[in-house]
């Protein structure tokens, strides 16, 4: 009921907030609901800063929404004519790939949560924010200090709601990504159809799709940029229309820090805009103060905390005058091998996506490939954009000129940090999509009709693509194999759903069992595996130790209940008896053994 009751409070602050817009609406509206449900978890995190207390629960969130909503009401309405748009007649190609979209949505709520991210520190954060009421890191180790809004999110969601109704609920966050690129496409002056087609392109996109069927904070991070541009570069005056921006851009951050380079990238287009002779210091201040009002929670947390507000990356430069260096358990060269997932070499970037050669079943998931309509699109698209500005001046184009801007500046920072995953330099796709669609629209005749051929063909093949996975991990999980259950779901020992109140898991697994050891009441307290390995003494890795030795005075002091392992040696001192409390060695659908016992072992102190 509260969860319910949290979310209207969102809903009534977004319907407030867009009444008092004379444009734009709806995407005010949705901008204002998120920022609601998420700024109100940010207002309760500085009070704990400040004082410590642990008041971070949906309930004090709820309240806070409470009084911001009657602030609001007391603020002057918009006046506008009320203009009926046009009746604009429905796509089939955009019928169909919503269709496509509800289908995974019922697929998943016949799961549970997925995705080893997801499972390794997104939900265990959600996790640690509700069993301590607290948005401070769950532990010191790197994976866990990131900013954590998808969490909070999820948290909300996961508090009030059945686990397989929230394992669909990115899907959600779709509808901003879309309604924020279909709005650029427009404002670049592309067509109804070729706009439809640029969204639909775009949600095809393997690493957005498959992305948007885990519980991550990618498509989050990457809607919130997109409406971040909107708002810059669309007919709001610059008093509304910046501080909205840096609203979305700081939300974005808090995502994914990475989305620091995309908010760079679109304040310097914030800056440049010269309605009303403002100053571009002026449009800078509006937009910065109100990213660092939505993203600044994140900052002066890891600052306190950590003593760097960007913790666990370094800061380039001055990073080592200011103090502010990358965690000790984050090995940045360990990143350039990266990209070898993906190609071969460095040069062949320069042939991607043309060529995705297959790295271990990955090109399809949601950290790699760009897919069929992005390869499909980009040489047009260059032709066009370079042709236009050279017959017509970069004046005629100022919007495409912006959206190229942010792109290519987001492209040269991926290059430039040298972590080459394409997932992390997703920002720049819905910035893209409306030069696609302008490049199309610019199209006539025989022209026209082939390039909405091709495009309508890429669109239905990635669509494909993303279907028929979901459709084989679903008829293999649930219909063949029925691991409805939670337990068969991720495959654990059952006794791990029944430990008493209080009890404390000691991961010595892999960071994928993060999710699941929480239990089907998320009442287990977990310990991570590099939690495990700096209690045991072993060096900072994200790899399982394949052999420990068990010590009382650290485990005692950590309250540790319980261990689970699954493989490796494990060994113990004389103040630690081990009991096994529940075992899963064979395969629970076909009964084949595994190749190492998932055992939980209760753990006992003899000694005084």
């Amino acid at each position: 009921m509260l969860t319910v009751v949290y979310l209207g409070l969102c809903g009534w602050i977004a319907a407030l907030a867009a009444r008092r817009f004379a444009q734009q609406r709806k995407l005010v509206a949705i901008t204002a609901f998120f920022a609601a449900f998420l700024l109100a978890f940010h207002v309760l995190g500085f009070v704990e800063l400040a004082t410590g207390a642990p008041l971070v629960t949906t309930g004090s969130a709820a309240l806070l929404l409470l009084a911001a909503a009657f602030v609001i009401r007391r603020m002057p309405l918009a006046v506008t004519l009320r203009v009926t748009p046009p009746r604009e007649q429905p796509s089939r190609l955009a019928g169909l790939t919503i269709a496509g979209f509800v289908l995974v949505a019922v697929m998943l709520v016949c799961g549970h949560p997925q995705g080893y991210e997801v499972m390794a520190y997104h939900l265990p954060l959600s996790v640690h924010l509700l069993q301590a009421h607290s948005l401070q890191p769950w532990d010191g180790n790197f994976p866990h200090t990131f900013p954590a809004n998808a969490s909070i999110l999820w948290a909300v969601l996961l508090d009030g709601l059945p686990e397989r109704l929230a394992s669909a609920a990115n899907l959600v966050l779709l509808v901003p990504l879309v309604m924020a690129t279909y709005a650029l496409c427009r404002l670049a002056d592309a067509d109804r159809k070729a706009s439809l087609y640029a969204c639909c392109g775009l949600v095809g996109v393997p690493m957005i799709a498959f992305s948007s069927a885990e519980l991550g904070a990618d498509v989050g991070g990457i809607a919130f940029v997109a409406l971040a541009m909107v708002f810059v570069l669309g007919p709001l005056r610059a008093p509304a229309a910046l501080p909205l921006a840096g609203l979305c851009a700081g939300l974005a951050f808090g995502f994914k820090s990475l989305h620091l380079i995309s908010a760079v990238a679109i304040g310097l287009v914030a800056c440049c805009r010269s309605d009303d002779g403002r100053s571009p210091f002026r449009n800078a201040a509006w937009f910065g103060g109100a990213a660092l009002l939505s993203g600044g929670f994140w900052m002066l947390r890891n600052g306190l905390a950590f003593g760097n507000p960007l913790h666990p990356v370094g800061v380039p430069l001055v990073g080592a005058w200011l103090g502010w260096l990358p965690a000790a358990d984050f090995d940045a060269s360990l990143r350039a091998t990266t990209q070898l997932e993906w190609v071969d070499s460095t040069w062949q970037w320069l042939v991607y996506p043309w060529t995705e050669p297959q790295r271990y079943g990955q090109n399809f998931k949601h950290s790699a490939g760009l897919g069929a309509f992005v390869a499909a699109t980009l040489p047009a698209t260059a032709v066009a954009l370079g042709s236009a500005f050279v017959r017509d001046g970069w004046r005629r184009h100022r919007i495409r000129l912006a959206l190229l801007f942010a792109v290519l500046f987001i492209a040269a920072a991926w290059w430039l940090l040298g972590d080459r995953q394409p997932r992390y330099g997703l920002a720049a796709l819905p910035l893209a999509m409306p030069l696609v669609a302008w490049a199309v629209t610019q199209s006539a005749g025989r022209w026209r009709r082939a390039f909405d051929l091709v495009l309508a063909v890429c669109i239905v093949t990635m669509l494909g693509v993303f279907l028929s996975r979901q459709a084989l991990q679903f008829g293999d999980r649930i219909l063949l194999s029925h691991q409805t259950s939670r337990a068969l779901f991720y495959e654990y020992p059952k006794g791990i759903d029944a430990l008493p109140a209080g009890a404390t898991i000691l991961n010595l697994a892999d960071r994928s069992w993060h999710y699941p050891l929480a239990g089907a009441a998320l009442s287990n307290r977990v310990a991570s595996m590099p939690e495990a390995r700096r209690l045991l003494g072993l060096e900072p890795n994200l790899t399982s130790p394949h052999q420990v030795t068990l010590q009382a005075a650290p485990l005692r002091a950590a309250g540790i209940t319980h261990v689970f392992a699954a493989g490796g040696t494990l060994t113990h001192d004389a103040c630690v008896e081990l009991e096994e409390a529940a075992r899963l060695d064979r395969n629970p659908v076909n009964g084949m053994p595994l190749g190492s016992p998932r055992v939980l072992y209760a753990l006992r102190y003899p000694c005084p």
